[in-house]
């Protein structure tokens, strides 16, 4: 079997590349990217150099160029941009980048396309959980992308495609938890907002059983789904439980959202705080402000039988001993 994952230099997509070329059902991975010497130098730090099941190709979004790939039986779509600087930065890649790639993709390959409970939006008031019959109402340039990614390429009669709206992703490769492990070494852990906030989440290994659980068992008239580890969090879970697994001792102190808008509306100015902080630039901590982002993965168990296993604590302290490998922390 032959599987093509695009974004393998990314957190998720390197994660399935390593997932596959562990995998005796697979003959060969196929990673285009935009630049292989980034992927290869970080699978010679996961340990594996010139491995003889890997195929690296030069290609990026939004203008695939596949000619050299030949027929694959799955793919894995995970490039996009998450943290981009503009709305026509995320429509260009995230939408039209899929719909090029798609039609590039020789054969009839069956295809997981990663998507965003943010195409979705935040849990509907007086609801304990998004459903996928509830309207689509995103809050952010990034998920109006992936919300359009999505009808796109139904309205182009793209078939055996299958879109996954994750969560929160935490794992090791995850960079977007590292201010996280930063903060908690400190002695004040600050939150944005008064109240609890809630979510759903999803371990990197979750989410790859989840992908390979609907290529083996997935059927039916199901195009989408919600994919989650099991439970749902707070934001003070997640620090104190990050702190937890680093040893952190210190103060958890809820301060005003009012307080941290102007640093987002800073970030507009100021690339360093983007940089440092990408889920404050100002797109994307509109995503913040909501109190709660709870999804419902029950029409996915149904389809599959799979459930999430993953604990919060366990991947946490996975994520932490990666960076601590990284020199990171």
């Amino acid at each position: 079997m032959r599987i093509l994952v695009t974004g393998a230099t990314g957190f998720i997509g390197r994660t399935l590349v390593l997932r596959a070329l562990t995998d005796r059902a697979v003959g060969e991975v196929v990673a285009p990217v935009r630049s292989p010497e980034k992927l290869r130098a970080q699978l010679a730090r996961e340990g594996l150099r010139d491995h003889g099941k890997l195929r690296v190709i030069k290609a990026e979004a939004p203008r695939w160029d596949l000619r050299e790939v030949g027929a694959v039986d799955r793919v894995v779509h995970c490039a996009g941009v998450l943290f981009g600087r503009t709305r026509e930065e995320y429509f260009r890649v995230n939408v039209d980048g899929t719909l090029d790639l798609l039609r590039q993709l020789p054969g009839n390959p069956r295809v997981v396309v990663l998507s965003s409970q943010s195409a979705g939006g935040p849990t509907p008031a007086g609801h304990h959980a998004k459903k996928l019959d509830h309207p689509d109402r995103p809050i952010s340039w990034y998920g109006e992308s992936k919300s359009r990614m999505e009808a796109a390429v139904r309205e182009a009669g793209h078939h055996d495609v299958f879109f996954v709206r994750a969560p929160m992703v935490l794992g090791p490769g995850d960079r977007a938890t590292l201010p996280l492990f930063q903060m908690v070494r400190g002695k004040v852990w600050t939150k944005p907002g008064l109240k609890p906030k809630h979510f759903s989440w999803v371990s990197s290994d979750d989410l790859a059983d989840a992908i390979d659980a609907w290529f083996h068992r997935g059927a039916g008239e199901l195009g989408v789904a919600h994919v989650t580890s099991p439970g749902t969090i707070s934001d003070a879970d997640l620090m104190l439980t990050a702190a937890r697994v680093s040893g952190g001792k210190g103060v958890l102190l809820p301060v005003p959202q009012t307080l941290l808008k102007p640093v987002a509306f800073a970030s507009k100015f100021i690339p360093a705080i983007g940089e440092k902080v990408p889920s404050l630039t100002p797109d994307r901590a509109r995503e913040i402000w909501a109190d709660r982002w709870v999804i419902d993965p029950e029409p996915f168990h149904e389809a599959t039988g799979w459930h999430g296993r993953a604990t919060l604590e366990d991947t946490l302290a996975r994520t932490l001993a990666w960076f601590q490998r990284e020199g990171l922390v």
